[in-house]
Parts: structure tokens; C-alpha cells; sequence
């Protein structure tokens, strides 16, 4: 991908964008033409986390957060020019963490692309975001089930917190 598609200021903020991590290997923001891409790769994490599918609502959020960065960032990792994996950073303040924190709300690679480092790599890359942007700290949730993603997150660093994450949706089609 062309560097002149991604703005000085989105290059500023997001370290590593467009770096070659070997010849074919690229991280950036993803746009709005990403979309058609990135559903069905965010259509199979939902499916393996067991998580809520609504086409049209996931396609409204990824453009959402693609054209509002204050609220967070989409990072796309590309091999040959071919989508391997996204991480989705959403930016939040905390008392509890001194201020402005990152959420690292989602995190996959397809299947095709396991196995190599590039989760760990996006991993990498969202901290470097959370810091270009003035983050304290990065917040992380992973399934019980999912003692392979536990396994990186905790070598990375990530330690469980003694409390249980619980939410409820506030709109009437949640």
C-alpha cells in the first residue's frame, strides 16, 4: 500500500505504519475501502469467541472507528498485499490508570497466517499506538477458552486482575 494513502498526522500517531517488517509484511490504519475485506475475517472471530453477528451493525461500527481515530484505531496487518490479521484499539480515561488508557478490544489472525509471529506483532503494534497516543496502559480481555491467545498475552507481560469485566447493552437492539 502506498504511504501517500495515510495522512502525516495518522502516520504520526501510529508508529509503524507502512514499515516493512520483512519484504512483504505491512501495518497500518485501515480505510473505509477495508471493509468488504474485513468483515468476513471479524465475522470468523466472532464465530470462535462466540460472540453477537450482525452484518450490518459490525459494517457501521468498522466505519465508524475508521472515521473517528479520537476513538480509537482499526490496525490492519498485510502479507503480499493479502489482510493476515486486525487490531482493534479503542481509547478510554481512567482514575485507576492515571488518565488515558487503551482497550485492545479485538485481536486475530487468520488462520492461513498463524503460527508466524504476527499476533505478537500486532500485539507490539497497538502498544506502540497506545503510547504514540498518550496511553498509560493497555487493558485486554481473552477468552477462558482461548489458552493459546492467555498463553501470549501473559509472556507478553499481561497479567489477570482480580475482578470480572461485566457489561450490558444500553440500546434496545443490544
Amino acid at each position: 500500500m502506498p504511504p501517500s494513502s495515510v495522512t502525516k498526522c495518522a502516520a504520526r500517531a501510529l508508529p509503524g505504519v507502512h514499515r516493512t517488517m520483512n519484504a512483504s509484511l505491512h501495518f497500518r490504519p485501515a480505510r473505509d475501502a477495508d471493509i468488504v475485506t474485513l468483515l468476513p475475517a471479524m465475522q470468523d472471530f466472532y464465530v470462535l469467541e462466540k460472540l453477537r453477528w450482525d452484518e450490518a451493525r459490525q459494517q457501521a461500527a468498522l466505519a465508524a472507528l475508521i472515521d473517528n481515530p479520537r476513538a480509537g484505531r482499526l490496525l490492519v496487518i498485510e502479507r503480499d498485499s493479502e489482510l493476515a490479521g486486525y487490531a482493534v484499539v479503542g481509547f478510554c480515561f481512567s482514575l485507576e490508570f492515571d488518565g488515558r488508557y487503551a482497550l485492545l478490544d479485538e485481536l486475530y489472525v487468520l488462520p492461513a497466517f498463524q503460527g508466524l509471529g504476527l499476533g505478537k506483532r500486532l500485539l507490539r503494534e497497538a502498544e506502540q499506538l497506545a503510547l504514540a497516543e498518550g496511553c498509560r496502559a493497555l487493558r485486554l480481555e481473552v477468552s477462558d477458552d482461548n489458552p493459546h491467545a492467555r498463553g501470549i498475552y501473559e509472556r507478553a507481560g499481561y497479567q489477570a486482575q482480580p475482578r470480572r469485566l461485566m457489561s450490558r447493552w444500553l440500546d434496545a437492539d443490544g
